[in-house]
């Protein structure tokens, strides 16, 4: 049998469990970005952050005025070829799922400098932080009410 003092601090232990047993096993997550790769001048490969080809997703180059220099789907491997004399200063690329990535000349995508590994580890242990703020905070105020 539990005592109170153990029903009290129980809840937010076990919530605290199952939220980081639940984001272990995320394995089967779908969820990534959509990125835009300039492989060589007038070639461009769309793809997703899990390395997975953006086959036939749409893609739009802009000069510096925004006024559309070239369109077209990406074949199935997901590159794009365009004439390298038209130098783009944005690409956007849509696969009419959700999925819209931007690439712009100069631009810095400050994501990638840290690596996944790190960023879910952040939010694992921000979860974690949470859950245990809530216990501290449960056996706290049990501790002032005896």
């Amino acid at each position: 049998m539990f005592t109170k003092t153990s029903s009290m601090a129980m809840p937010p232990l076990v919530l605290a469990m199952v939220l980081v047993l639940l984001l272990a096993a995320g394995g089967t997550a779908f969820a990534h970005r959509m990125l835009i790769e300039r492989v060589e001048s007038g070639l461009i490969q769309v793809r997703y952050d899990d390395g997975t080809r953006a086959g036939l997703a749409g893609v739009t180059l802009y000069d510096g005025e925004g006024n559309i220099i070239a369109e077209g789907p990406a074949d199935e491997e997901g590159f794009f070829h365009y004439d390298p004399v038209k130098r783009p200063n944005r690409i956007v690329a849509d696969d009419g799922m959700g999925h819209r990535a931007r690439w712009m000349e100069g631009e810095i995508d400050r994501r990638e400098a840290v690596p996944r590994w790190q960023r879910v580890l952040l939010g694992v242990s921000v979860f974690v932080f949470i859950a245990a703020l809530a216990n501290y905070f449960m056996r706290k105020k049990h501790s002032i009410e005896t």
